[in-house]
């Protein structure tokens, strides 16, 4: 089969990264902006009979990379590729799964519906916040990774009687599949208010802390309020050291400063979004992924 990655500038070293393990080619797309701010791409090469593995992240500015990714999409199919793998390692507006009041959009069905209308012969994700949406809204094939063993696997050797927490129990899942990797207890982080003083605390559900190194997982890591929280918390409480994780490090509002500042030893994320603490690759678990799309495709 002949394949080819394409990336733009979003993820240029995630795609070269990925097209290396998958053993092709990698054609960077041409990228530019007309005076009246509209936006312009172009392959700059002719596709005939490939199969196209098109990488774009929608991390910061969304909107501007969201109309990229269907415009490349268009042009990759311009260019005469026969199919269309799009990967997007970070999916924006995935936390609207759903109309949370009456008169409000639900944001990643028109991001998948978008996709698939523009082109798109399947679609693999990264870490989806709710991966079940890929199933509700897509007519195409498509994944979801969970690179949780790249992440996860960072950390092995590091802690000292280590304990995995999720910033609530909607994400006890991911928690719970770190512990098992690292052999370790996990628990769930909730809001607890002093009764005397008013204080709100964010603290395990149910584990001592004491002397232990806190590892809190979560998908995304926004603006770091309530790990911050967190860590002054179970640092009070005789925490040893807490570290935090993350698929998705979009960072926003000073949010390093505000977890360092809170007492965080250390802040690790993946490559799906660029960023200062970006020290794991999702690459290996997207190259299974897209091989395992290129034999369904195949059939």
């Amino acid at each position: 089969m002949n394949v080819k990655v394409i990336a733009t500038s979003s993820s240029l070293g995630l795609a070269a990264r990925l097209s290396t393990l998958l053993g092709c080619s990698m054609i960077a797309v041409d990228e530019k902006v007309f005076p009246d701010g509209e936006k312009y791409v172009r392959v700059p090469h002719r596709l005939e009979g490939s199969t196209v593995v098109l990488v774009h992240s929608l991390y910061q500015p969304q909107d501007e990379r969201f109309l990229q990714l269907l415009l490349a999409i268009d042009a990759a199919k311009g260019a005469g590729a026969e199919r269309v793998i799009v990967v997007v390692p970070y999916v924006a507006y995935a936390r609207q799964d759903k109309r949370f009041l009456e008169g409000e959009p639900i944001s990643v069905k028109v991001i998948f519906k978008a996709i698939e209308a523009a082109g798109a012969d399947a679609l693999i994700t990264v870490d989806l916040h709710r991966p079940s949406s890929l199933d509700e809204w897509l007519e195409i094939p498509h994944a979801n990774v969970i690179p949780i063993d790249a992440l996860i696997g960072y950390f092995r050797g590091r802690l000292s009687n280590p304990v995995v927490l999720a910033p609530d129990r909607g994400a006890l899942h991911r928690a719970q599949l770190a512990a098992q990797l690292l052999g370790a207890q996990y628990d769930y982080l909730e809001k607890v208010r002093d009764r005397v003083t008013g204080e709100v605390k964010v603290v395990p559900k149910s584990l001592d802390v004491k002397g232990g190194d806190m590892l809190i997982v979560d998908d995304i890591i926004s603006t770091g309020g309530t790990i911050a929280a967190a860590s002054k918390s179970v640092l009070t409480e005789g925490a040893r050291n807490v570290y935090a994780a993350c698929t998705h490090a979009l960072l926003v509002s000073g949010a390093l400063d505000r977890l360092y500042a809170a007492g965080v030893r250390e802040v690790v994320a993946t490559d799906t979004v660029p960023s200062p603490v970006s020290k794991v690759s999702v690459a290996e678990s997207l190259a299974k992924a897209v091989n395992e799309m290129l034999t369904t495709l195949s059939l």
